[in-house]
């Protein structure tokens, strides 16, 4: 063969190699994107903590300030979520209770049987807290009816579940930045502080 009818073979086979590695690279750069995030901003999203549960998301209003277990089944813990003062010289406090179900238990001869629902009860008194600054109690609030102004479950609650609850208490002085809450049926979150 000759050499010039070779050569623009050679060109074209070189331009068409050119342009498909161009058609490539802008593809690679067009692609989809994630949803929520830009095709502007090439910026990596930041990753959802390693801590926070995929499916807990509806349930976790914050981070844990302290956990304890229940004084009946250390399976249920207790996470305390936030202690702030509110308008109308209030204090809220929001608590999460968690069925952290464990492995199946086995005794050898059965082959283990699923956890259980974990029974909690409370009596109302048993829900306060104390300003040691003051060296005083304070219960929870009530409105004009005498209702209480909270939310507190009770009951059977299955294994892997949670939930949410809150109470509002008269706020300490403004001298006060660390009180102890009193949940029941859990050891006090000593020393909380006061946001």
């Amino acid at each position: 063969m000759n050499s010039r009818n070779l050569f623009p073979g050679f060109l074209l086979l070189s331009s068409l190699c050119v342009l498909a590695g161009t058609v490539a690279c802008s593809k690679q750069e067009t692609a989809p994107t994630q949803p929520g995030s830009s095709a502007a901003s090439p910026a990596p999203q930041p990753a959802a903590p390693a801590s926070a549960p995929a499916a807990a998301a509806p349930v976790s209003p914050g981070t844990v300030i302290a956990s304890a277990q229940y004084s009946n089944d250390p399976n249920l813990r207790c996470d305390l979520l936030e202690v702030k003062r509110v308008s109308g010289g209030a204090l809220l406090v929001r608590w999460r209770l968690v069925y952290a179900a464990g492995a199946p238990q086995s005794n050898g001869l059965v082959a283990g049987a699923a956890p259980k629902p974990i029974h909690y009860d409370f009596d109302w008194p048993q829900l306060y807290y104390t300003d040691p600054a003051e060296n005083k109690k304070y219960a929870f609030l009530t409105d004009s009816e005498n209702n209480r102004v909270l939310d507190m479950w009770y009951g059977d609650l299955p294994p892997g579940e949670q939930r949410l609850q809150w109470a509002k208490f008269p706020a300490p002085p403004a001298t006060s930045t660390k009180v102890t809450i009193y949940i029941p049926k859990f050891a006090p979150f000593e020393d909380t502080p006061v946001s």
